[in-house]
């Protein structure tokens, strides 16, 4: 009887470690889980951020290319004077190229107020020179 008292003892604590066996192995398999989402979500996060970041230097690229284009084309306007040298300068490729950089928009406004621009030049030319030959 005592016998059976000790295997019943036993067999009662042999179950009791093995509940806390599989309780330790549910944790660290849960853990594990854990553990290997943190680090699935962290090299997402990593990858988002080198989206965003390339996407802000493509974006600081087209503005930076813009604001060159619409320098040149200011200094092109403000270089209408003949005695000025300026063959060198290639308005219409930058209003292209301007044009190609920004949207639909800002690219049509640019070009109509740059054909308005190029239109009165032209009309104040031919005037001038119809004058110098009468």
């Amino acid at each position: 009887m005592l016998f059976d008292a000790y295997t019943e003892e036993a067999e009662l604590k042999q179950l009791e470690f093995q509940r806390f066996f599989l309780a330790k192995d549910q944790t660290v398999s849960s853990l594990e889980r854990d553990l290997n989402l943190a680090k699935k979500q962290m090299v997402m996060a990593q990858i988002d951020a080198d989206h965003d970041k390339h996407e802000l230097l493509e974006d600081a690229k087209v503005s930076a290319g813009i604001t060159m284009y619409e320098i040149r084309l200011q200094m092109a306007q403000e270089a209408e004077d003949p005695d000025f040298y300026r063959s060198a300068w290639d308005k219409e490729g930058w209003k292209a190229k301007m044009a190609e950089l920004k949207d639909e928009e800002e690219a049509t406004e640019v070009l109509a107020i740059e054909a308005s621009v190029s239109g009165k030049d032209q009309a104040g030319g031919e005037a001038g020179g119809d004058a110098a030959k009468v």
